[in-house]
């Protein structure tokens, strides 16, 4: 979900009402590609997505999350939220009455490791 929020960033930037910003952030992302942070982020994400740098303006949350959906097993997916209730738990967001922090704590190490 990171890379959405970067490129959701950078997609602003490039159609920014603010000449400087949208200038910078256009060559940022299309001519120095991958000697700028920008051009290197909107590239990764690209990559990532598997997309063209030219239909970066097309990506969205709904289309992050049907390429996650596509992508990911379906005992990753079990195994990510898992990991992520053990997080609320630990961060107070929710409770578990059958676990203490430390039993929270090497959960999530045990998870994120396996």
């Amino acid at each position: 979900m990171a890379e959405y929020i970067k490129l959701s960033f950078i997609v602003k930037c490039m159609s920014s009402d603010n000449s400087i910003v949208c200038t910078v952030s256009n060559h940022g992302v299309l001519f120095r590609h991958m000697l700028s942070p920008i051009g290197a982020n909107a590239i990764f994400c690209c990559n990532y997505l598997d997309m063209f740098l030219s239909h970066i303006g097309r990506i969205n949350k709904q289309f992050v999350w049907r390429v996650y959906q596509q992508r990911v097993l379906i005992s990753e997916r079990d195994k990510v939220n898992v990991i992520k209730e053990l997080l609320n738990v630990k961060f107070t967001f929710s409770t578990a009455s059958v676990l203490d922090m430390a039993d929270t704590v090497f959960s999530i190490e045990t998870s994120c490791t396996e």
